[in-house]
């Protein structure tokens, strides 16, 4: 008999996008890209919803209630705290909030992004591996098929 497929599910939740009412999607234009260089990532971060309660500077926020808090929670997780009490006390700004978020989110994707240009600049490394790529997979593919055919005893 075949193996029975098992789901690999994560622990990580689905993370809001943006505007802070669907998942962080491509297609709603609610994300943040690798691609993006850094200052449209600070573009798109600034366009971003925040706590709907707080009108002006002065007011105090509301941290539970404010996506961007919540995104701090995956890019600057050990200033979360911090964040929240000068958030409630109106010692930092919507504006500042989000400002520190597109730079950390900036630092987190460089890697990327350097790694990501390092391959656009060598195309044809790129389709070499997906050729030997596509060529190991038919082999297995191969096998897996006979294997098929042979149990439902079409050979």
């Amino acid at each position: 008999p075949f193996p029975e497929p098992q789901a690999k599910l994560t622990s990580f939740p689905s993370v809001l996008g943006l505007d802070g009412k669907e998942k962080m999607s491509k297609q709603l234009k609610n994300d943040i890209e690798i691609a993006l260089s850094p200052e449209d990532t600070i573009k798109r971060v600034m366009t971003a919803v925040t706590d709907p309660a707080r009108q002006y500077r002065s007011d105090p926020g509301h941290p539970e209630i404010c996506n961007i808090y919540r995104l701090q929670g995956y890019f600057n997780p050990s200033q979360l705290d911090a964040l929240a009490d000068q958030c409630r006390s109106a010692k930092i700004g919507c504006v500042d909030c989000k400002m520190l978020l597109a730079q950390k989110i900036n630092s987190n994707l460089e890697p990327f992004r350097e790694r990501r240009a390092a391959f656009a600049a060598k195309p044809q490394y790129i389709k070499d591996v997906l050729a030997d790529g596509a060529q190991r997979a038919q082999a297995i593919a191969s096998e897996t098929l006979g294997e098929v055919k042979q149990k439902m005893g079409l050979i």
